[in-house]
């Protein structure tokens, strides 16, 4: 590969030393430049949140079986329908006739079941926990769904800037190679030289490839959690902000404990056994039905009454006989369904603990990284390269160690910003663990 030799060569050396200088004062700005710019606003970061809590189906999902659980609530401490019934008493299958004999008559009855006392009680709070687990899931689900468009959205911020300096690094590169031909076309370099950063371009290219094919999939991972089309474009991100930590520790596991919508849920799964072992326990005592019935009848000479009507009244019960094969395993099974949710919920609090504390870490690190690589790494990697370029003009350095400057400080550039993504990235898992919103942004790079 051969690139095309820039029109101020000239067969005299001054005029080659000449265009080296030109050409290195240009990778020198260029380099300045890559690591100041920014890039156009594009992708609003709490905008997409709404649109996701919006549109995304899953979410929609959950809020409408809350919705339906919540529905339940008025249903369990409903009493039952009441029966009516209405009868023909006594009519004689000669005649046919209901005023033929006072034992004859149309009868209405109307009954009502009642539960024991208190049971109806127990079984609206069974369904008001059952409401509570559906909506501590919902909530949960928000504080995930959210978490994701961040990760996407920090991911895709990374990947513009990373792609955004490697195509930048790839135009350095090129002025590398033509100034790497210019000293050899005159005897000054060497060919290895020029084959060396011809090797480093094609690395370039085929990095920007995989740049390219990561950030479609981040792309289409954030249309999928805003329910668009997999193929939309979503814009490039706002200037990403490097967040100060403002919690230790210890303060942000005591929130999660106290605020995270996963661990209400699993608590009000536990209250939800117990309400079922409650209700069990009434179900071995009975329920009553009250019967009210009015008999119409017409009178005849033989009638005592002279064709009263009659008005009944009647109580039922049932005999819960067979209790200790059916309730009796229903307060078994309620008591075992306590015990497994307790588990959870103490399984959960570890896994939130230990979720934090990874996450807490892990952003400390990237903080910390980010502002070493800010203060000291990156400005000492600029001077390096400056001065490396300086010493190649004069032919004190060589051009692999130039190369080599070159290279490092790319990469540099990139780990910076992978760790200032990385921490807001971090930060938004330990907004997830907690289930809130819990940092604000200072400092923008």
């Amino acid at each position: 590969m051969t690139g095309e030799m820039p029109s101020c060569v000239r067969p005299k050396e001054v005029w080659v030393s000449k265009c080296i200088y030109s050409l290195l004062q240009t990778i020198v700005m260029l380099t300045i430049l890559v690591s100041t710019m920014g890039h156009t606003s594009e992708l609003d970061l709490d905008r997409i949140i709404r649109e996701a809590l919006e549109q995304n189906p899953g979410l929609s999902k959950l809020k409408h079986r809350w919705a339906a659980f919540e529905a339940r609530v008025s249903q369990a401490g409903a009493l039952m329908d009441p029966n009516v019934k209405f009868d023909l008493v006594n009519l004689p299958t000669n005649s046919f006739d209901l005023d033929s004999t006072p034992m004859s008559g149309r009868s209405l009855w109307v009954s009502q079941q009642f539960p024991f006392p208190g049971t109806r009680s127990v079984r609206e709070r069974v369904a008001k926990h059952a409401s509570d687990v559906a909506e501590a899931k919902f909530e949960d689900r928000e504080s995930t769904i959210v978490n994701a468009v961040k990760q996407a959205y920090f991911n895709l911020a990374f990947l513009d800037r990373a792609i955004s300096i490697t195509r930048d690094n790839e135009t350095l590169l090129r002025d590398l190679i033509r100034i790497a031909q210019t000293k050899y076309a005159v005897g000054r370099g060497l060919q290895q030289d020029v084959l060396k950063a011809q090797v480093t371009l094609s690395g370039l290219k085929d990095k920007l490839i995989r740049l390219g094919t990561i950030r479609a999939t981040t792309e289409a991972r954030l249309n999928l959690l805003l329910n668009r089309s997999l193929e939309s474009e979503v814009g490039r991100p706002e200037k990403v902000t490097l967040t100060a930590m403002q919690y230790t520790l210890e303060e942000i596991q005591q929130a999660a404990l106290e605020a995270r919508p996963l661990l209400k849920g699993l608590e009000h799964s536990v209250l939800k056994w117990r309400a079922t072992e409650r209700l069990a326990r009434r179900q071995v005592w009975p329920d009553f039905t009250i019967s009210l019935g009015y008999r119409q009848r017409a009178g005849t000479k033989d009638d005592p009454v002279n064709g009263a009507d009659f008005l009944s009244i009647g109580i039922g019960m049932n005999l819960p006989l067979y209790k200790g094969r059916k309730q009796h395993h229903q307060i078994v099974e309620a008591q075992a369904n306590i015990r497994m949710a307790q588990s959870q919920v103490e399984e959960a609090k570890q896994q939130v603990l230990f979720s934090t504390r990874v996450a807490y870490l892990e952003a400390r690190r990237h903080l910390e990284e980010a502002e070493l690589f800010e203060t000291a790494i990156l400005p000492q990697a600029e001077q390096s390269l400056e001065s490396a370029m300086t010493g190649y003009q004069v032919d004190k350095v060589d051009f692999l160690t130039l190369l080599n400057n070159q290279v490092t400080l790319f990469n540099f550039e990139i780990d910076y910003y992978r760790h200032v993504t990385g921490h807001e990235k971090k930060l938004a898992e330990l907004e997830a663990a907690v289930g809130r919103p819990l940092f604000q942004t200072e400092r923008s790079w």
